[in-house]
């Protein structure tokens, strides 16, 4: 069951905005209006924040362990990880606890989780080609982005999100439009999306216009020349595509980087955009047309759902969808 804070907003006649500072507990909200707002949520089963006395509850350790990222892992590097720890962090001190960090491991749970030594495992799976312990948790579990058959999942809405970066593409002109990225079910979605907002004005992504590999990173340039076929010239090159839309910021970035080293500019020769609204820090282009993953909130939100889990062990299992939000910059131009 899918849940988005859009359909909060709408039912009670507030902005999105308004409902997301009312989940997270901040001020600045009228009493009447929060209570309405975390009422509606209930209903539609959202996760909340623990409840007074579970949060109080003896029983409780206290303590969420993640294998999402740590500062020192292997992601600790990147934007985007660190800011999905910060959103985890935060939203596990909204339920009076803490994050220890564990490493990822194919084979088995962490220590601390096999001996039930926390109150749960936020985890991020976000690639349904990676393998996952192969024994069961002993302790309630929630995924970011994607999850096993009947898991608590936290996600973002790929789709819709693909679908408005296909959409302001056709406004602006765009009708063959080419796509990169892995072949998982993110790509998959997002590529659907930009199908369906181009669709609408009689465009799309012809298949010989799309790349889905796996292990893919650090291939963007040749896979920009693949989908390029030889052809630099602006003039012949819009006969074959007039955009590119790459599956996250990272390999937009660097597509715009290839195409700088084969003389083609962004956007007066072709338009680029990406997904997830996290830059390289050494990109200095002009501002990316993409799609902003709420991507903090999706941290947060893992944590008071897994202590929703607690408070509801016999719920079913759900999915909540966070929207991605559109971000006009300057990388895509009329055609």
């Amino acid at each position: 069951m899918a849940v988005l804070q859009s359909t909060i907003a709408e039912k009670i006649g507030v902005s999105q905005m308004t409902v997301s500072r009312a989940l997270r507990g901040e001020n600045g909200i009228s009493e009447e209006t929060r209570r309405r707002i975390l009422e509606a949520a209930r209903e539609a089963g959202m996760a909340l924040p623990p409840s007074p006395k579970l949060a109080a509850d003896k029983d409780l350790l206290h303590v969420i362990c993640s294998m999402a990222v740590s500062p020192t892992g292997k992601h600790g590097g990147s934007p985007f990880h660190a800011r999905l720890l910060d959103g985890l962090q935060r939203g596990a001190r909204e339920c009076a606890s803490e994050i220890m960090s564990c490493p990822e491991s194919a084979a088995t749970w962490p220590m601390v989780v096999a001996r039930g030594q926390v109150d749960g495992v936020v985890m991020v799976w976000g690639d349904e080609h990676n393998p996952l312990p192969v024994v069961d948790c002993p302790v309630p579990q929630v995924y970011i982005f994607h999850g096993p058959p009947h898991a608590d999942v936290v996600t973002v809405d790929n789709y819709g999100g693909g679908v408005r970066l296909g959409e302001r593409l056709a406004a602006r002109g765009h009708r063959r439009v080419a796509f990169a990225g892995p072949n998982t079910w993110v790509a998959r979605e997002r590529l659907a999306g930009v199908r369906t907002g181009l669709e609408s004005a009689g465009g799309g992504c012809p298949p010989d216009l799309v790349q889905l590999k796996m292990g893919w990173g650090g291939e963007e340039p040749e896979i920009i020349d693949q989908l390029l076929a030889g052809e630099t010239r602006p003039g012949a090159l819009r006969k074959r595509f007039t955009a590119f839309v790459a599956y996250n910021d990272w390999f937009a970035v660097h597509a715009i980087r290839r195409l700088s080293e084969l003389g083609l500019r962004v956007p007066e020769d072709i338009s680029v955009t990406g997904f997830d609204n996290v830059m390289p820090h050494w990109y200095d282009g002009p501002k990316l047309t993409t799609c902003a993953m709420p991507i903090e909130e999706l941290g947060a939100e893992a944590a008071r759902f897994l202590y929703w889990r607690i408070e509801h062990p016999n719920a079913t299992r759900r999915t909540l969808t966070l929207e991605a939000e559109l971000v006009d910059g300057k990388t895509v131009a009329k055609v």
